[in-house]
């Protein structure tokens, strides 16, 4: 698995950024770094926490895939059309977060497009609530703020398109 800030899970010496989203995941589940006097984390640590990340997401293959650092719209697309696009509705076993929750916590997807392959598969993706009660939205305005705007701009053409529909049904029912 790829992640952000250049770390390398084979390392033992290196541990996830504080305040990333992976970090608070491995907290929530206990799986936490322990720290020496010097403030250091231990080797001990900083393996257990490395080998649970290594395998953390293998129940759920297309979360994993929406953390990866050099996700593209091409790889979202690609799962969707393989695995159906109930799949962007998917959630893992740990946190109810869905792929939408994931690719919002990457700092390092290409935000509009691949957000916009989610979005336009469904809309309730954007406003499903994880274990902790935050949207995907919450999880962008920490971590992508790309995408962010990707989401609300997908949402207010969303919105604009559904207020068109019901206006050209308002027309034909006076029409009748």
């Amino acid at each position: 698995m790829i992640l952000p800030n250049g770390i390398d899970l084979n390392n033992v010496g290196n541990t996830i950024t504080h305040d990333t989203g992976i970090f608070q995941i491995t907290e929530s589940v206990g799986v936490a770094y322990e720290w020496d006097e010097d403030g250091d984390s231990t080797d001990e640590s900083n393996r257990r926490v490395n080998e649970w990340l290594l395998h953390y997401m293998d129940a759920a293959p297309f979360h994993k895939l929406c953390y990866n650092s050099s996700i593209s719209i091409k790889q979202v697309n690609d799962y969707l059309t393989e695995h159906g696009n109930d799949a962007a509705l998917t959630v893992d076993p740990y946190h109810d977060m869905t792929p939408l929750h994931m690719l919002s916590m990457n700092p390092h997807a290409p935000p509009a497009n691949t957000i916009a392959a989610l979005l336009d598969v469904n809309m309730e993706v954007a406003i499903r609530l994880d274990s902790q009660g935050k949207m995907s939205l919450d999880f962008a305005r920490n971590y992508n703020g790309g995408g962010l705007v990707g989401m609300i701009n997908g949402l207010c053409n969303h919105i604009h398109a559904a207020f068109k529909c019901a206006l050209k049904r308002k027309r034909i029912e006076q029409v009748d």
